[in-house]
């Protein structure tokens, strides 16, 4: 039975072994689960798929790998085979009892029944996750916020692993773009069909690589960087100066100071930029600018407002 990625379109092979939804569906409610469309729960089928995901994350026995959302544990099980450690966090109380169940022979996984925004992440080396997309948002700023892992290996929907990974200029280009891409380095590693999950979602979903961005420029400040963005590209199709002037208002400022602003970043920016065309390169030198006026007492200052909040 042919099990390859095909690396060529990056798109996963659809002829694999898989779990049936029959046999999803008699665990679930062996178990007492009823999948949450609220909360995106849908279960991945292909043990094909989960290995390719392993592979990708380059697990050894010298790794030691959180699981975010461990369902029905198809991935927690290829990395327990390959890990030194796996430790899952899973929300739903009978997803755990499942997961003990099921993985009772791994003396390598520990089951944290809990909510993962919330309870203690434990240090590992690696992330790999196929995450719930309820969160993705918020679990994704947790981790590069509160934890220390050299490589996550992560699988989203594919509409927002477009939005991750988005060029300046693109309409995918947003606040989620800026902030991640000013933390990370995204890179897109194949594309799952919604056929490989029960219950089917309505879109597909992409695993990508995300590793901490050690090169570019960094802001003086990151708080004041991830407040600014928040404030302009909750305007994302304005110009520069227009955005400036809103969020100036909206923050009790005098809005004729975004011309001092716009003019202190000459050779970087111009007032009629629109803002999906910044790159985050410029939006540091706006942002130190920003800095400056905080400095001069003319912009308040936003007292260490945290990358969670900005997301």
């Amino acid at each position: 039975m042919n099990e390859n990625v095909h690396h060529d379109d990056r798109t996963v092979n659809m002829q694999v072994k898989s779990l049936s939804d029959n046999e999803i569906q008699s665990l679930l409610r062996k178990y007492g689960v009823r999948p949450s469309k609220k909360l995106g729960q849908s279960f991945l089928k292909s043990r094909a798929v989960a290995r390719d995901i392993v592979a990708a994350a380059d697990v050894t026995k010298d790794d030691t790998v959180l699981e975010i959302g461990g369902g029905l544990g198809i991935l927690t099980e290829e990395i327990a085979h390959r890990a030194g450690h796996v430790h899952v966090i899973e929300l739903e109380a009978g997803l755990a009892r499942a997961l003990r169940d099921l993985l009772r022979e791994h003396e390598n996984v520990t089951i944290v029944e809990g909510d993962a925004l919330v309870v203690a992440l434990p240090e590992t080396t690696k992330v790999v996750s196929n995450l719930p997309y309820s969160i993705s948002s918020e679990i994704t700023f947790r981790l590069l916020r509160e934890h220390t892992f050299n490589q996550a290996v992560l699988m989203y929907q594919k509409e927002f692993a477009l939005r991750l990974r988005a060029d300046p200029g693109t309409q995918d280009y947003s606040r989620l773009t800026i902030n991640i891409g000013y933390q990370a380095e995204v890179d897109s590693l194949m594309e799952v069909p919604a056929t490989m999950f029960f219950p089917m979602p309505e879109v597909d979903s992409v695993v990508v690589r995300m590793k901490r961005r050690t090169q570019g420029p960094r802001a003086k400040r990151d708080d004041v960087f991830h407040w600014m963005v928040t404030g302009l590209y909750s305007y994302p199709n304005k110009t520069l100066r227009k955005a400036l002037r809103i969020w100036f208002r909206n923050i009790g400022v005098e809005k004729s100071l975004a011309e001092e602003i716009v003019r202190s970043c000459l050779g970087h920016l111009k007032g009629d930029d629109r803002l999906r065309n910044i790159s985050i390169e410029d939006l540091v030198v706006l942002a130190d600018s920003i800095l400056g006026s905080i400095e001069e007492g003319n912009i308040p200052d936003p007292g260490g407002l945290r990358s969670e909040r900005v997301s």
